[in-house]
């Protein structure tokens, strides 16, 4: 009979444990897979803000008289609360703010609906057309007198408010935690 000689016992050392080194070996490429979904999860949400991303812009146009809103963004932007100040105080619509600017009542004016809108992407919406070239013109010159504010959110709810009133560049167009900021607008 022959005799089996273990030469772990006699020398002193433990047999390496491959059961071990198996298990460590699974951690590690469970725990690399975890970071690898971790970063695709984030690319994949970055990607997702990206294509859902409204950007709204206010401006006029002396030719057609009107004052108007676009969405230049590449998703669509569902503007939840408006606010139109004259003087500081808020009006309830561009009627009251042109009697407090001109002192008389507006003659002719196409408004259209945009407060609690969703404005698609590349979309343009007149929100208020004038007739005449005088009525424009109390508007057209009323600088920093009428201001806006308008808040609206991606498909995401991450919500910006356009704010006139302020005189920080960078508070101009400013990300907020939800709309409306502050109290719901009068404008409806």
């Amino acid at each position: 009979m022959s005799e089996r000689h273990d030469d772990s016992e006699g020398s002193g050392k433990k047999p390496f444990n491959w059961d071990k080194l198996t298990a460590m070996m699974a951690v590690l490429i469970g725990a690399l897979a975890l970071g690898v979904s971790w970063y695709t999860a984030s690319l994949q949400n970055a990607q997702v803000k990206a294509q859902t991303w409204p950007y709204l812009q206010l401006w006029n146009s002396t030719t057609a008289r009107t004052y108007s809103i676009s969405n230049r963004g590449v998703g669509p932007a569902q503007i939840r609360d408006v606010k139109l100040l004259v003087d500081g105080t808020e009006v309830a619509s561009f009627n009251e703010a042109f009697e407090k600017l001109a002192g008389r009542k507006l003659e002719c004016a196409n408004q259209s609906y945009f407060s609690r809108r969703v404005l698609a992407a590349n979309e343009d919406v007149a929100m208020v057309e004038f007739c005449h070239d005088a009525d424009f013109a109390v508007f057209a010159t009323a600088g920093t007198r009428l201001l806006r504010q308008v808040c609206y959110c991606s498909l995401l709810d991450q919500c910006t408010l356009i704010d006139e009133t302020t005189t920080d560049e960078s508070a101009y167009q400013a990300s907020v935690v939800a709309c409306p900021v502050g109290k719901p607008g009068l404008f409806r």
